[in-house]
């Protein structure tokens, strides 16, 4: 089975890095690159109860990649996941649609923050992680996201 992302990016960067990973475990590494990209992790369907999670990790930006004017921004250097499928099913709208599932250090992007726990619209301005969680048997977890 595959989970696949479709992100796109606002600049091209190669001081920010963007890991995908599956259970903790590193699929890629690669730089922001302006445009589109897509991402695919393979994962096995259980017949138990196994919790997954695919994560999409930011890191690198700084306070100089927002340019403020008049305490306006005028631009940015930011991701956007515009589809998520698993199993070919599209599931962009479970974890878009204010879902808490953003980890970040906040607007500053300071190392030592606390991490904050946000909803999550498809954008990605800080560095962290989009935590993408289900569980397998993907069935079981397609079945209770439809009731």
């Amino acid at each position: 089975m595959f989970l696949n992302l479709s992100i796109e990016f606002s600049e091209t960067d190669p001081e920010i890095f963007v890991d995908i990973l599956y259970n903790n475990n590193f699929v890629i590494t690669d730089t922001f690159s302006k445009g589109f990209k897509e991402y695919t992790v393979e994962f096995e369907d259980t017949d138990e109860h196994t919790d997954q999670c695919v994560t999409f990790s930011m890191r690198g930006k700084t306070e100089q990649h927002t340019v403020v004017k008049n305490n306006e921004i005028v631009s940015d250097v930011y991701a956007m996941i515009k589809n998520i499928t698993i199993d070919e099913i599209d599931v962009t709208d479970l974890y878009t649609e204010g879902t808490l599932c953003y980890h970040h250090l906040g607007s500053n992007n300071k190392q030592n923050g606390p991490v904050i726990i946000d909803e999550f619209y498809g954008f990605v301005g800080f560095n962290g992680d989009v935590k993408l969680e289900f569980t397998t048997p993907l069935w079981k977890w397609f079945n209770s996201k439809c009731s």
